[in-house]
């Protein structure tokens, strides 16, 4: 007879209650085991209020579940002796808090698969801010077989190499928690919660006490309008229980546990940093998040919700959040779309379920989904013209830091460098066409086999072997991505005579025919672009960059005189001409103003009559030099002119990026893609015809220009990073390997109507 499994849950701190609960309830109603809780004695030394002891017990006879408590990790071990199945703990790693936990999973028998949660959104060992690594280090490490984190990988920054293979995407299971609003009693106004007992709050300063002296203003003030505030003590704090701090008549204390608390009751919700922030969040509250007013404090991963440290800031959020609800919600719900963290119930229920009921499965067999292979990229080989901008942009810079710890391997394959290596080849090979092409050919394949890449990603690639590239692709199972910034069948050949070689000749036309119809997955750098390439007949699969790109600041904003603007192109140049007569009568009005031209190496200052006042720059070969060179030279504006065609509406937008981490101004084309940027007083728009004016109104307002490079360089800092960057990258590369194994999308038909259907060069279109 089959024995039956056994679910163990480890019970050391207060909230691991919060965190295991739903589990348990998802073990005893979906699978076939016995539930066991194993309950430290330290768990009841810290339970001052003996709460948490009851709510084990009720939950414990609602599921019929047995509970044991232990000393030592011996005792659990004899207790776990002759059973087998899944041990979880809520909160385990190898900090000193944790022994009780860690040691037990430790010197667990074998016939057990051990996971750890991640248990906080900010979680030591997973994501932590700069308060853990003072107090903590960076090192952290865990006994489990598998460790459950909220995020991919990419977003757990601080889960170190070894860990990382452990880890199962599960999300987290607070949005599990059901609750019952009718067993909850009537509130009135907002939520407080405070956490002062958290390491964040005291290692890098003494917060907890200006915490406290904004809470109990509020609380006066609040009293003499009649009003009530809610206090919620962090459940294994409970710092103004265990210290009996003082607390106003009008405060009322609520110690229930979360998963009895209806959150949604509450007008808004208050905390410093703490998970509790996304609780109320997914409850859908107005929520603030308290920071000290000196901006010590590590706050970066609540960036992008409301920010409160004065007293006249918590009043105003208290205002805001019954005026402004809406605005205050829509700015919440884009700080969870960029989370990378599943929080669909229903997601992470199969997420959840997919692990327990396959939890005797040996080390290292666990998948995400129950019989999927590994959607992981491992090997990426990049495939190119030449050196690219876009490339760099796209994927080398998000994904360097795991190139660099080895968690990706990566290669660079370009027609110049197997076009350099031809040289080297005899004169028949060189000078005869079909042998050169069998040559070329050749050689791309062999480099590729070479190097046996999981996933190919062309990068606006335009050069030979198309065919035979996505054949050897197919042939071995290997992912294929097309990437572009650029609707590159239609470049207009007002860009200039060599980008029209470049990209115009009709086989170079034939390649990205052929690549953009072959391929698994095609990635857009703009959601226009996605549909300018829809419209054009191409059936793949598509997604579009969300994230732009990931700017550091270099330059940051100051208030100053406007004596500077500059122009940056790394391709042509040729944008700038559409307001050559706008820029000429902006100089000669303004003798004060100095204008910079960050332009490729060939081309010509169209100013010559302004001499020293027009400085022609390199940009550099790096995306980074043209932005130190912009910080470093104080750029105050950064004009970005789109030409009046089809494909300025398609244009991707990074000179925004590039001028607002360098502390510029951005002045861009009204009606273009940078529309979407400007927003929310992030840069200005200028119609044809009124550059000259929108320029001088930043000249004649230099707190408005500085407004505008404070505001960009906050949406960079909370949007337009690294991290998210990196994760949305290796979304989409997961994306096109899972789209590989279905063979029914190997090759995607083409619509009769597409570009090339008459072997002539596409026509150019009207985008709307």
């Amino acid at each position: 007879m089959r024995r039956r499994r056994d679910i163990v849950f480890l019970l050391n701190l207060m909230q691991d209650v919060n965190i295991i609960r739903p589990l348990a309830y998802l073990a005893a109603r979906d699978l076939d085991t016995a539930i066991v809780f194993l309950v430290t004695s330290k768990f009841l030394e810290r339970d001052i209020l003996r709460m948490w002891q009851k709510e084990v017990s009720e939950i414990a006879a609602d599921l019929g579940a047995t509970t044991h408590i232990y000393e030592t990790a011996l005792d659990a071990v004899a207790i776990l002796q002759g059973r087998h199945g899944i041990i979880i703990a809520a909160s385990e790693s190898n900090l000193s808090a944790h022994t009780e936990t860690h040691d037990v999973l430790r010197v667990a028998p074998q016939s057990f698969l051990k996971i750890t949660l991640q248990h906080g959104y900010e979680c030591v060992g997973f994501l932590q801010n700069r308060e853990h690594i003072v107090a903590h280090g960076r090192n952290i490490k865990f006994a489990a077989d598998v460790i459950c984190g909220w995020c991919d990988a990419a977003s757990l920054t601080s889960l170190a190499a070894s860990e990382r293979p452990k880890l199962y995407v599960s999300g987290p299971t607070l949005v599990l928690n059901s609750v019952n609003p009718s067993g909850n009693p009537p509130v009135s106004g907002g939520l407080i919660c405070e956490n002062l007992h958290s390491v964040r709050m005291r290692a890098t300063g003494d917060f907890g006490k200006s915490f406290m002296d904004n809470f109990s203003q509020f609380c006066a003030q609040s009293a003499e309008f009649g009003q009530t505030v809610n206090l919620r003590p962090h459940p294994g704090g409970m710092y103004v229980v265990k210290n009996n701090i003082a607390l106003a008549r009008n405060v009322v204390l609520s110690t229930r546990p979360m998963y009895k608390v209806d959150l949604a009751a509450y007008t808004f919700g208050v905390s410093a940093p703490s998970t509790v922030v996304l609780d109320m969040v997914f409850a859908g509250i107005p929520v603030a998040v308290w920071r000290d007013s000196d901006g010590i404090m590590d706050a970066t991963n609540y960036d992008g919700l409301t920010a409160i440290s004065t007293l006249e800031d918590w009043f105003a959020f208290a205002r805001d959040a019954v005026l402004r609800r809406g605005h205050i919600l829509e700015r919440q719900q884009r700080f969870v779309s960029r989370l990378s963290m599943p929080v669909d119930a229903k997601d992470v229920y199969r997420r959840f379920a997919t692990l327990l009921a396959n939890g005797t499965t040996p080390l290292g067999q666990v998948n995400t989904a129950a019989d999927e292979p590994d959607d992981e990229p491992r090997r990426i080989l990049f495939l190119a013209n030449g050196p690219a901008k876009a490339m760099q942009r796209a994927f080398l810079d998000p994904l360097s830091s795991l190139f660099e710890r080895g968690s990706l391997a990566h290669d660079i394959l370009t027609e110049a460098d197997v076009y350099a290596e031809l040289q080297n080849q005899p004169a028949a090979i060189r000078d005869s066409r079909g042998q050169r092409a069998s040559y070329v050919e050749g050689r791309f394949l062999a480099r590729i086999a070479e190097f046996a890449p999981d996933l190919i990603v062309c990068c606006r690639y335009s050069g030979p072997a198309a065919n035979a590239i996505a054949n050897w692709a197919e042939a071995n199972g290997v992912a294929l991505v097309y990437h572009t910034d650029d609707d590159l069948l239609n470049i207009p050949e007002a860009i200039g005579r060599a980008a029209d070689i470049a990209f115009n000749q009709p086989n170079r036309l034939k390649t990205i025919d052929a690549l953009l119809n072959r391929v698994n997955l095609i990635c857009c750098a703009t959601p226009r672009l996605r549909s300018r390439l829809r419209h054009l007949g191409y059936a793949a699969p598509m997604t579009a960059s969300q994230t732009l790109g990931a700017g550091v600041v270099a330059g940051h904003a100051e208030l100053r005189a406007v004596r500077r603007i500059g122009y940056l192109d790394h391709v042509h140049g040729g944008d700038l001409d559409h307001i050559i007569d706008d820029v000429n009568r902006l100089l000669l009005r303004n003798p004060e103003l100095s204008l910079d031209l960050l332009l490729p190496a060939c081309a010509a200052n169209p100013f010559p009559e302004f001499g020293s006042r027009v400085s022609l720059l390199d940009p550099g070969p790096n995306l980074g030099d043209a932005v130190a060179i912009m910080a470093g030279r104080a750029w105050d504006i950064g004009l970005c002119p789109l030409a009046a065609t089809p494909r300025a509406a398609l244009a991707d937008p990074v000179k925004w990026l590039d001028y607002s981490c360098a502390g510029a101004a951005v002045v861009a084309q009204e009606g273009s893609a940078y529309e979407a940027y400007c927003r929310d007083d992030c840069g200005i728009l200028a119609a044809d015809g009124q550059w000259l004016e929108t320029v001088e109104s930043l000249i004649d307002d230099p707190e408005h220009r500085l407004q505008l490079v404070r505001n960009a360089q906050a949406r960079i800092e909370a949007r337009h990073n690294t991290r998210h960057m990196q994760a949305e990258v290796l979304d989409m590369l997961r994306q096109a390997k899972a789209l590989r194994r279905d063979t029914s999308l190997d090759v995607w038909p083409h619509v009769p109507a597409g570009p090339l259907q008459a072997g002539a060069r596409p026509a150019f279109e009207k985008i709307s």
